[in-house]
């Protein structure tokens, strides 16, 4: 058989891609939220469950962008990977979410904010937490070195650290994000948690971006390089305090107005989201 010339083969990953695409988005509306998307998009004009669903789409593709990284000695081994690495992606992105219902957004009912209520802090969460595990798939699936159990292990790093994350978030920004997000609907609040965990997942993407060599050294690597980074951009909030918005207090401006200030929760979620990726380029 002639082999494809590069944009063929281009094409043929487009094809397989898309395919990809198809099948993760099946499995989200009938298995995982069992919801009619066109019911919800287009004629509830659900703007939550869209939110969510386009964070859900980018975290695959940024998941891909780490299998696309693989070389392998003919095209069809090349396609071979984006199928079955692609299929990965799929099981370890709904894997994720369920992660992020059960751990990240355990004290409210995500589907049903999200369906019933169109809460849009829910939505801003859950696109998070698909945006930030897309993040962490992209380093644990990319390379030649690892294998899939080391990929799994990076996952289950990755996604520990994001629960991690949820969790210290309300003490750092002082006040009671989740009855926020569940009792207010408030976006604001949402658009903040999300933009921390896109930036949390973006420095584990980082640390986590070195070859894998073996077991001690490259797992002592990851480990020390994630406290590190996670320390730095634990400083962000503070300097976004301090030089985006001098003179206001950013947890003011999301929780102690009548109208919540979604715009302060923008600048917010652009501080951390910024500084993880001035991480990124500084090592």
């Amino acid at each position: 058989m002639t082999p494809p010339t590069q944009l063929g083969l281009i094409a043929l990953q487009i094809v397989v891609g898309f395919a990809i695409f198809w099948l993760g988005q099946w499995l989200y509306q009938r298995v995982f939220r069992r919801m009619d998307l066109n019911l919800e998009l287009f004629v509830r004009d659900n703007v939550a469950v869209a939110i969510a669903l386009v964070g859900y789409y980018l975290g695959i593709v940024l998941a891909l962008g780490g299998v696309l990284q693989k070389v392998a000695d003919t095209w069809q081994d090349q396609l071979l990977i984006l199928g079955t690495y692609g299929l990965g992606v799929i099981v370890l992105m709904l894997a994720g979410a369920w992660v992020g219902d059960r751990l990240i957004l355990r004290r409210c009912d995500c589907a049903r904010e999200v369906r019933e209520e169109q809460n849009l802090g829910a939505a801003a969460v859950e696109a998070g937490v698909h945006i930030a595990n897309g993040l962490v798939l992209n380093a644990a699936l990319a390379g030649q070195s690892g294998s899939w159990l080391v990929a799994l292990v990076c996952w289950v790093m990755g996604v520990a650290t994001l629960v991690l994350a949820s969790v210290i978030y309300p003490t750092i920004a002082r006040f009671h994000v989740f009855a926020e997000i569940r009792k207010r609907n408030n976006p604001a609040a949402g658009i903040a948690l999300a933009g921390l965990l896109i930036a949390t997942g973006n420095v584990i993407r980082t640390a986590f971006a070195p070859e894998f060599q073996n077991w001690p050294v490259s797992m002592a690597q990851y480990g020390l390089s994630l406290l590190l980074y996670l320390a730095v951009l634990a400083i962000v909030r503070w300097v976004a305090d301090l030089v985006l918005v001098p003179g206001v207090k950013i947890s003011d401006e999301i929780v102690n107005q009548a109208v919540p200030n979604s715009g302060a929760a923008l600048i917010e979620a652009f501080a951390y989201i910024a500084g993880s990726f001035l991480i990124a380029w500084s090592v």
